[in-house]
């Protein structure tokens, strides 16, 4: 028999409340289910060329059109319940204490706040009976919470059974593992795991992280060459001559900035032998390319319009075009999502990923929400970006952010990657940008978003918003983009990241003072929402876009 638990927005199924994902209803603790386990009244689907290729599914199913014609399934979870006034613990399938009924209360019961997890993306309920008896078995068990002391931590909360006795405290429940039995509620099945299971809060944010995949609505005309194919043609000439010659390993290592890993690679494009396969680089190409071209109207068939703007006489030597994205179609993704993993956000191909399907092969799609909304787009100019990328205190003190940077991928199991000082450079102008519009645009900081374009080819940034209801487009972000008003936003943006209620310990980016990575940034002046940034509010420096001090020489803008 199904009952309504509550109900839940298609951003809410997107993100943090979607299938495998823990939530609190106002009616108990449940569980979402898969996918394709919903009950849609209305399939609203739609086909992507770049969406098919790089996530090989052929439709999405849009969850914010027709949202009323769909039923969510959940199941409860976890299992084991709490009565709050006696303290009795229960697998029953019952909302209201039995104990307690029998003395003519109705007791709600409250959901265990402890459960199990793995890496690999398994989740079960705490074993309360196995944990308290250990070895020693119990007939009967039948478990009270009890509480002794005032201060109502963990070391002052006991389990007991009440028929052999057996009684522990929870202060070391933490460090409980067990191995893993390879449990998949939201799917209903299990599978061989050889990981540990660790005991982990039921409200924890590493419990649940969702995989968005996202892309503009841009025309797909230009950028669908991947980046080292692109190189590669570029200098085939040479590289050819340099594979006859015998210096095509040393030639294709330093004209092309590659690994040696990547050399057969290389050697198959040479050979027009390299299946071209869409990935985040080539989709943001595309992105770029689409949008410095300044005039771009798509409304007919992708929905997309941008306009070039002139800019202002104090912002021309920095940015080579500033364009106004007014209409921004968005697709967002939920491809899967992990548990007890840190999300990288350069790459996510080296963690386990866990589905949000039953059977994705034979459905054939997966949820997305499709928004719309507005932007302003800044592409800086590659000679004076180039110019201070080449001073020698940039290179020694930014580089010493990536070191650090690196080190921390290596302790989470993550590969090096190589970086550039227009990322951090980038990257701090947007989040500076982001606090000032917020402040005129009407949208929340909360509502704005960037779109980092960081690589050799692309040096630029995209501040926009986008919603799934008219909010998106109400043009309050556009309407800045006017040379004067711009200018405006800019200084008072450039000036605000001058002072920071944290320094001088801030702005004397001590790095082993800090615990994320960064320079001269932190929660009082660089940083944004979580759901704003795409970085995770890491590789962010004050200091490259105003000085700080007396003598400095790392900043990019001059006012």
């Amino acid at each position: 028999m199904s009952k309504q638990m509550g109900q839940l927005r298609p951003s809410q199924l997107l993100f943090y409340h979607g299938p495998g994902a823990i939530v609190d209803m106002l009616k108990g603790s449940v569980m979402i289910m898969a996918a394709d386990l919903w009950d849609f009244k209305r399939k609203n689907e739609i086909e992507d060329e770049r969406i098919r290729n790089a996530l090989g599914v052929s439709r999405l199913r849009l969850l914010n059109e027709g949202q009323d014609k769909m039923n969510i399934t959940a199941r409860p979870f976890p299992k084991w319940k709490i009565c709050p006034k006696c303290g009795m613990m229960t697998e029953w399938e019952k909302t209201e204490c039995y104990h307690c009924e029998k003395k003519g209360l109705k007791v709600e019961l409250f959901p265990s706040r402890f459960v199990l997890a793995c890496k690999n993306g398994h989740i079960d309920d705490f074993p309360w009976i196995d944990w308290i008896h250990e070895e020693k078995g119990c007939k009967q068990p039948v478990l009270k919470m009890t509480y002794q002391g005032v201060a109502g931590s963990l070391s002052d909360m006991y389990v007991q059974c009440v028929k052999c006795k057996k009684k522990k405290s929870l202060a070391h429940i933490m460090s409980f593992t067990k191995a893993c039995n390879g449990e998949r509620p939201w799917i209903g099945d299990q599978e061989q795991c050889s990981e540990q299971m660790e005991t982990v809060l039921r409200g924890a944010s590493k419990l649940y992280t969702p995989l968005i995949f996202s892309t503009l609505g841009v025309p797909l005309s230009d950028g669908k060459d991947d980046i080292l194919v692109e190189r590669v043609k570029r200098h085939k000439e040479a590289l050819n001559i340099a594979k006859k010659t015998g210096f095509f390993k040393q030639m294709a290592t330093e004209l092309l900035q590659i690994e040696e890993s990547q050399l057969s690679l290389v050697e198959q494009i040479l050979n027009e032998d390299h299946e071209q396969t869409v990935s985040y680089e080539t989709i943001r190409k595309q992105e770029w390319n689409t949008i410095v071209k300044k005039n771009v109207d798509d409304l007919e068939d992708t929905g997309f319009k941008c306009v070039g703007v002139d800019i202002h006489e104090r912002m021309s030597p920095y940015f080579s075009s500033i364009v106004k994205i007014e209409s921004l179609p968005e697709i967002q993704v939920l491809r899967g999502f992990t548990r007890l993993h840190y999300l990288d956000p350069f790459d996510t191909t080296e963690i386990p990923v866990c589905s949000v399907m039953k059977d994705v092969k034979s459905s054939g799609w997966l949820p997305a929400v499709k928004n719309l909304g507005e932007g302003i787009f800044f592409q800086f100019d590659i000679q004076k970006l180039i110019e201070w990328e080449n001073r020698e205190c940039v290179k020694k003190e930014l580089y010493t952010i990536f070191d650090r940077y690196n080190k921390r991928r290596q302790q989470m199991g993550n590969t090096s990657i190589h970086l550039k000082a227009r990322h951090i450079l980038i990257h701090t102008f947007s989040h500076a940008m982001i606090q000032e519009f917020a402040r005129f645009s009407g949208y929340a900081t909360t509502s704005l978003r960037e779109r980092l374009y960081c690589n050799e080819e692309m040096h630029g940034v995209l501040i926009y918003t986008a919603s799934t209801d008219s909010e998106g487009g109400l043009g309050g972000l556009i309407e800045l983009s006017k040379p004067d008003n711009l200018y405006e936003i800019f200084v008072r943006a450039l000036e605000k990241m001058e002072h920071c209620s944290s320094d001088p310990h801030c702005s004397d980016a001590r790095f082993e003072l800090q615990s994320t990575i960064n320079g001269a940034a932190c929660h009082a002046c660089g940083f944004v929402s979580e759901t704003s940034c795409e970085w995770g509010n890491q590789l962010l420096d004050r200091r490259t876009l105003i000085p700080l001090s007396n003598g400095e020489d790392l900043a990019f803008f001059e006012l």
